[in-house]
């Protein structure tokens, strides 16, 4: 719920940042920020990964994590800083310079997070976690409209970033109750470093396989068509990031506890797969139907944003098959594995998108965004069916099929909720200003979606009721045709 409120918050902030700038604005700022990514992703994946899956943790391994984090935060930092012109001259943007070195604190303050938010994650500490991004969100969303209301254009977005990473950071030290003492050990180190290597390796193909869309968008086409392709991407990204990212931040230590214990270990996955596909299809169903007056209302400079939109909402209902899958791999202690689908995933991207690049380089921005989107999909079906075949199947030892049913009711919730204003369109009713449609097609695409799960979702109403007790006792167990009872 924490986790909704700080979505709901940036996605606010979005919709007033995007009404207020333009694609460029936010072609630059997504250009910039995918680079300071691949630094930051140097740091994070490995030691963090490694603190939350070990078994048996000391104050040594902490002291340990943080004093290669300080150390590593000063020289990517450094370098990040220092090829930030190599970067600019690649995308053909020189004001890339300014706003990568601007951005290239955010290394440092990551570095600096690392191990206490992990402490606070390995504890099951999400609450505080969530409430921590929280008020980041807010305090930075503030600080960014009112920027762009003053008429700082690009800067607006590079001060919500920083702010949001600073503020962050203050309070994630102020209520973690670790802090460092003593020196560094090289026991210690080696101990976290055995698993963070592969750990690590999965992280850069992780961030390979999830950039490299913004990236080669960036490199052929601008930051025109990185713009429109970022803030269609950016809607869908945030469902899925308040659905089933959600639980993946509880997955990899819940399943770790779990990791010697396969029968309980895939019931266990597959109770959070059914979780995630409950709480993220339907709403990205839900956002499909109202696309189309949201751009409208967002103004002019946002034309043709809605096709790429609606197929990114497409590709975030086939993330939420593959988001689980990463942490089960760590928590099973198989990271190997996970780094080869990663960098599989990431080398195949990238030749995919330059090929559509290549293709598209003289076409329209909206067309290039298309593509670019296109492209996504094919390769996130084909790499997430290799990847459920290879974490169920083969590292779990379950099944695929039991794996995957309990989510259908929530496709076919997600698919109604899309259809809506299909629906509207054959009994010919015509909505107007876009944000009265928007606001209708959400309400009516809502109500569909959640009668449709409630209904065919027996295990949604089971959970319901157990974790309602008896002040749900009204609700019944039994199939709504067959009569069967559910317990």
């Amino acid at each position: 719920m924490l986790t909704g409120g700080r979505v709901g918050a940036t996605v606010l902030v979005t919709f007033v940042l995007a009404k207020l700038l333009g694609p460029h604005e936010f072609g630059v700022v997504a250009m910039a920020t995918v680079f300071i990514t691949v630094a930051q992703t140097i740091l994070q994946q490995g030691l963090f990964t490694a603190i939350l899956q070990r078994d048996k943790l000391t104050p040594e391994h902490l002291n340990a994590a943080f004093g290669v984090m300080l150390i590593s935060g000063f020289v990517v930092g450094g370098a990040a800083a220092a090829l930030s012109p190599v970067w600019a001259l690649a995308n053909r943007e020189p004001s890339l310079t300014t706003v990568c070195l601007a951005l290239s604190p955010l290394v440092l303050m990551q570095a600096l997070a690392i191990v206490p938010e992990a402490v606070l994650r390995r504890d099951l500490q999400f609450r505080t976690v969530a409430l921590r991004t929280l008020a980041a969100s807010v305090v930075s969303g503030v600080a960014g409209v009112v920027l762009a209301l003053l008429g700082a254009g690009v800067w607006a977005l590079v001060a919500q970033a920083l702010v949001n990473a600073f503020v962050g950071l203050v309070i994630l030290w102020t209520v973690c109750p670790w802090r460092p003492s003593g020196g560094l050990r090289l026991g210690a180190i080696r101990d976290l470093w055995k698993f963070s290597m592969h750990s690590a390796s999965a992280g850069l193909g992780s961030m390979l396989s999830s950039k490299a869309d913004v990236i080669l968008t960036g490199l052929f086409f601008g930051p025109v068509a990185t713009g429109i392709y970022r803030l269609a991407a950016r809607l869908p990204d945030m469902l899925v990031d308040v659905t089933v990212r959600s639980l993946q931040q509880v997955a990899l230590p819940s399943l770790s506890r779990l990791q010697h214990d396969r029968a309980a270990f895939g019931r266990h996955l597959t109770t959070l797969q059914h979780l995630g596909a409950v709480s993220g299809l339907p709403l990205l169903g839900v956002l499909v139907a109202v696309g189309g007056p949201l751009i409208e209302f967002l103004g002019p400079q946002w034309d043709g944003t809605r096709l790429p939109l609606t197929l990114l909402c497409l590709y975030g209902a086939l993330n939420a098959y593959g988001v689980l899958l990463g942490p089960a791999l760590q928590a099973i202690g198989q990271p190997a594995k996970l780094a080869a689908i990663l960098w599989t995933r990431g080398i195949l991207g990238v030749a995919v998108f330059a090929a559509v690049g290549a293709l598209l380089h003289d076409a329209g921005a909206a067309t290039q965004a298309t593509a670019i989107a296109l492209a996504a999909i094919g390769m996130q079906f084909a790499m997430n069916a290799a990847s459920v075949w290879v974490t169920v199947s083969r590292a779990v030892g379950g099944s695929v099929t039991r794996f995957l049913a309990p989510t259908l009711p929530s496709v076919l919730a997600g698919a109604l909720a899309a259809a809506v204003p299909w629906l509207f369109g054959a009994l010919g009713l015509s909505l107007r200003p876009p944000l009265l449609t928007l606001v209708v097609y959400g309400a009516v695409a809502g109500i569909l979606a959640g009668g449709v799960l409630w209904v065919t979702d027996r295990r949604l109403r089971t959970l319901v009721r157990r974790k309602l007790g008896g002040r749900l006792s009204w609700i019944p167990l039994s199939h709504p045709r067959t009569g069967r009872h559910v317990a």
